[in-house]
């Protein structure tokens, strides 16, 4: 049984009740139900259980889960993206849309200083745009298997190595310090600053038994500039 603090391993698809994928992290499931992008990342992710990075409703459902098993789990709206809220229905005058040469049509879904709305209609001079999420008020399914759990400290700082480096970074937990190593076949682009960064604030913030991060970088000078 998972318990919460515990690092999971989770492959999931999320429906509507008429059964339409919202969201998934197989790239098949995906491209089976008209959903599949491109530039987005498919497969198994990691999750800390009980710790809110995934809908409250299946988040909870993780903690009476038992890994290598299938379990299908229906969300109320209350623990998945809310109810609506009427308030978050706004009227906009269209001479906003034609300053930015836009045609407003209902459907239409845009980015109203950082916030996205979808236009529910369009009426004489005035567009009612909804800020709600989109399954705001709904009823969803999720259908999730945790594909491995890990439980100790020195097993949650090698589940968070192998899931953000593809190559050349190992790991190691002794004392209370976790030390990351990694060799000059590995990336250091953005990618892996930025991974580098996740992996320092997942441990210090959900593994109490880590007080220290260590990183070991080698670089070694291309062969046209010795």
């Amino acid at each position: 049984m998972v318990n919460e603090g515990d690092f999971v391993l989770l492959d999931y698809s999320g429906r509507t009740k008429e059964g339409k994928v919202f969201d998934t992290t197989s790239s098949e499931e995906a491209k089976k139900n008209g959903v599949f992008n491109e530039k987005a990342k498919y497969g198994p992710v990691l999750v800390v259980a009980g710790k809110k990075q995934v809908l409250p409703g299946l988040d909870d459902a993780l903690l009476t889960a038992v890994p290598a098993t299938e379990k299908t789990v229906e969300v109320p709206a209350e623990k998945a993206f809310g109810p609506r809220n009427a308030d978050l229905v706004k009227l906009v005058p269209i001479a906003r849309f034609k300053e930015q040469n836009i045609t407003p049509l209902p459907g239409m879904v845009l980015d109203f200083d950082g916030t996205m709305g979808r236009i529910s209609s369009v009426e004489g001079g005035r567009v009612s745009v909804d800020f709600n999420h989109p399954l705001a008020g709904q009823v969803v399914v999720y259908a999730f298997k945790i594909i491995k759990a890990f439980f100790t400290p020195a097993e949650k700082v090698q589940a968070i190595a192998s899931d953000s480096f593809a190559t050349g970074v190992t790991s190691q937990f002794a004392g209370d310090t976790a030390t990351f190593s990694a060799n000059a076949a590995a990336n250091k682009g953005a990618d892996f600053i930025v991974a580098k960064m996740r992996c320092i604030q997942t441990l210090l913030q959900f593994v109490p038994e880590v007080k220290k991060v260590v990183f070991n970088e080698e670089y070694v000078k291309p062969e046209n500039l010795a």
